[in-house]
């Protein structure tokens, strides 16, 4: 029998806490609080925790020691541990050994309670199980949201399509290549109402970001939309391959409008979904793992001197992964969670789009859907083509892969849709 648990746990920083990857803290009151939101899904055999995050991202041991620490306190193997971030940039980037690399007095009090209140919420998790009966899946194609951020230039050159663009010569150029697909997974009760839904789309989120307050951005105001038309279902967001994309075509300069705006194009996308799910049966889970080595580029001290050259910041996290990797094992793991014909991958890092593109090709007629960030420690991953030729901003500030890294994890994602 298939069953599932929610719960949601605010995780906003106290005022020891900050915004983005090694800033100050926040200037001004929270515009809203962030959220965990984690389920619980259990058959007759086995059990994993999928935790949606309002935070940027969670780089080496932020990521690896909360999963074991989760994984522990559940009884549940660290591999079906889901951390998951959905990056709004108004949140906590948390890079424990770059923080400390940076200042070793450091103050990591709230992060500390926002373990702990998780942690907490985690464990009252097995006594709110409710018994699945079907599971429901649709999709829906979201008009002027996301578009790639790497734009082609007449003299062969890179632009950056930033989520808030202001140049007209890069903002007006076409799309490019997106995943434009917002895929939703219902789960259904006995009584054929539906418990919680699970909604998976790639883009950069953040549409009204400033580093001045905390805050959930357009997916927050999509949650709270959905919240309040749907009372009783716990809806989530999980990003998906983002790396090269953000919302900087259709974006404009009113932040509060932003949110209202591209906040209601997720949510009605969701809702559409919600309407017009297709259900089967379910009663069990199955899961996956195949894990291959990282292709970890290696840095040479002129490397972090031209990185220190446009932020402090890039040789700091550069650094600081390369040593994590030496002493932790460079290792790519791609995680499959498969409920009936649904196949979701949950894997590292922040993917370019092509990436999703490719695994839609292969199984172009099934239901599946790939969530990016599950941990950040592999940073940006690009296409072998642009790690070839370093055009762009991705490719030339937080990235340490190689461009192996494409034929290895395509190869890997063929390998798992065939079995």
């Amino acid at each position: 029998m298939l069953k599932i648990a929610c719960a949601k746990v605010d995780i906003t920083p106290d005022a020891s806490g900050w915004i983005g990857f090694i800033a100050a803290p926040a200037k001004l009151p929270p515009r809203d609080p962030l959220f965990g939101r984690l389920f619980l899904l259990e058959d007759d055999t086995k059990s994993t925790l999928l935790v949606s995050l309002d935070y940027g991202g969670l780089y080496l041991s932020a990521q690896d020691d909360w999963r074991e620490e989760l994984a522990a306190a559940m009884d549940i193997p660290v591999n079906r541990v889901i951390l998951h971030c959905v990056h709004q940039h108004d949140t906590p980037f948390v890079c424990i050994e770059a923080f400390k690399a940076y200042d070793p007095a450091v103050d990591l009090s709230w992060f500390d309670k926002v373990r702990r209140n998780v942690k907490a919420a985690a464990l009252t998790l097995k006594d709110k199980l409710q018994s699945v009966a079907r599971i429901g899946w649709s999709e829906t194609r979201v008009y002027g949201y996301a578009s790639n951020r790497r734009v082609p230039m007449p003299d062969g050159s890179i632009a950056v399509r930033f989520s808030r663009c202001g140049d007209p010569a890069v903002k007006n150029k076409p799309v490019g290549i997106i995943d434009p697909m917002l895929r939703t997974l219902g789960f259904y009760g006995n009584d054929g109402k539906m418990i919680a839904a699970w909604s998976f789309y790639g883009t950069h989120p953040q549409v009204a970001n400033t580093g001045e307050r905390f805050g959930a951005d357009a997916p927050g105001e999509a949650m709270r939309l959905l919240e309040t038309t749907q009372a009783g279902v716990v809806h989530s967001l999980f990003n998906g391959c983002f790396g090269n994309v953000t919302a900087g075509k259709y974006s404009g300069d009113d932040l509060e409008e932003n949110i209202r705006v591209f906040g209601k194009k997720l949510a009605d996308a969701i809702t559409l979904n919600t309407q017009a799910m297709e259900t089967v049966e379910a009663d069990s889970f199955d899961w996956q793992q195949e894990v291959f080595d990282f292709p970890a580029r290696e840095f040479t001290e002129a490397d972090y001197e031209r990185l220190g050259k446009h932020h402090f910041t890039l040789p700091l996290a550069m650094r600081c992964a390369s040593e994590y990797g030496i002493k932790r094992g460079n290792k790519y793991a791609v995680e499959m969670l498969k409920l009936g014909a649904v196949k979701l991958f949950f894997v590292d890092g922040e993917l370019f789009s092509e990436y999703a593109v490719f695994a839609q090709s292969l199984a172009a007629d099934q239901k599946l859907a790939i969530v990016g960030n599950c941990g950040d420690t592999c940073f940006y991953i690009g296409t072998a083509e642009a790690l070839s030729n370093p055009e762009g901003y991705e490719v030339n500030s937080f990235c340490r892969v190689k461009p192996e890294f494409e034929e290895t994890f395509k190869n890997t994602l063929r390998k798992m849709l065939a079995e």
